[in-house]
C-alpha cells in the first residue's frame, strides 16, 4: 500500500467512525430533498404521532389537516407564514429523518406518488 492509499483509507475510516459514533449523518442538500420529496409522500412519526404529507410539485403540501405551502431551501423544508419553521432532512434511500434545531423531530419513509388519495 502506498502512502496515498493509506491516507485515503484513514480519512474514509474517520468519517465512517464519526458517523457511527454520533449516529448523525449530514443533512441532505436542497437538491437531494427536492429529488426525494417532490411528487411523493412522507409517512411516519412526527411529534409523537403518525403523520403523512404529500409534497406537490406546485409548492403545496397536503396532509390530514388540509395542507399549505412549502419551500425547499438550504435550511431544509420550510413552511412560510406558519409557526412550523424549517426542518432539515437526512435522507437515506427511502428513509427520512427530520431535524429541527439540531434535534430529531420525526422519522419515516418516502413513498412514491400521492398515497393520500
Amino acid at each position: 500500500m502506498n502512502i496515498r492509499m493509506i491516507t485515503r483509507t484513514a480519512i474514509a475510516a474517520t468519517f465512517a467512525l464519526g458517523t457511527l459514533a454520533t449516529g448523525v449523518m449530514a443533512a441532505s442538500s436542497a437538491d437531494e430533498i427536492r429529488a426525494a420529496l417532490v411528487g411523493n409522500t412522507f409517512t411516519g412519526d412526527m411529534g409523537g404521532g403518525g403523520y403523512a404529507s404529500y409534497f406537490g410539485d406546485d409548492g403545496k403540501y397536503e396532509d390530514a389537516s388540509g395542507g399549505g405551502v412549502y419551500e425547499i431551501t438550504e435550511d431544509g423544508v420550510c413552511y412560510p407564514d406558519t409557526d412550523f419553521g424549517c426542518y432539515e432532512a437526512v435522507i437515506d434511500g427511502n428513509q427520512l429523518e427530520w431535524f429541527q434545531n439540531g434535534e430529531s423531530a420525526g422519522t419515516g419513509m418516502i413513498k412514491e406518488g400521492n398515497t393520500l388519495e
